[in-house]
């Protein structure tokens, strides 16, 4: 059974490890400069960047466990939609450890992170997503997210398309 908890400030290193596990396996061919994805996976993960937003009032960090942590989930409450009037719950990430997809834990994940949302009085969930991540994309599109915008992820070696995707809650 999927347990999903808050994480605390001491989760960070835990948080660290996850997050650059996950993130190389899922996404490191998406980048065209090995160096650049270095540098990002070193300041996303760093255990220090990671307490920082632990201690920021409207960042929650979620740890997903069954017998051993399986993935986490960070959100922002509140949060303005780019380029718009809107706010709500911005899912920022929900990461499953390598292997661990097709089992049922993103959704059950999604799931709870749609249903704390309406908890907290959020109208909106939403998130971006690289349009060239298509397996993402139709999750969440079974799940009755639907694309908004897209916006430009740059960095000095190459530029992605991030779709922006919501859904009433």
């Amino acid at each position: 059974m999927l347990k999903i908890q808050q994480a605390v400030t001491e989760d960070n290193l835990l948080l660290s490890q996850m997050l650059e596990e996950s993130y190389r396996f899922h996404f490191s061919q998406l980048w065209n400069d090995k160096g650049e994805l270095e540098e990002y996976i070193a300041e996303e993960s760093s255990p220090e960047s990671i307490a920082n937003s632990l201690n920021t009032p409207n960042h929650k960090w979620f740890i997903a466990e069954t017998n051993r942590p399986i993935g986490f989930i960070k959100i922002a409450v509140n949060k303005t939609i780019p380029d718009s009037e809107l706010t709500g719950l911005y899912l920022h990430k929900l990461y499953l450890l390598p292997r661990l997809t097709g089992q049922n834990y993103g959704q059950q994940m999604f799931d709870y992170v749609e249903k704390l949302g309406q908890e907290q009085g959020q109208k909106w969930l939403w998130l971006e997503v690289l349009e060239s991540n298509k397996q993402a994309r139709k999750f969440y599109e079974k799940n009755g997210m639907t694309w908004y915008r897209d916006i430009i992820f740059t960095s000095p070696k190459q530029q992605s398309t991030l779709h922006i995707m919501i859904k009433k809650i």
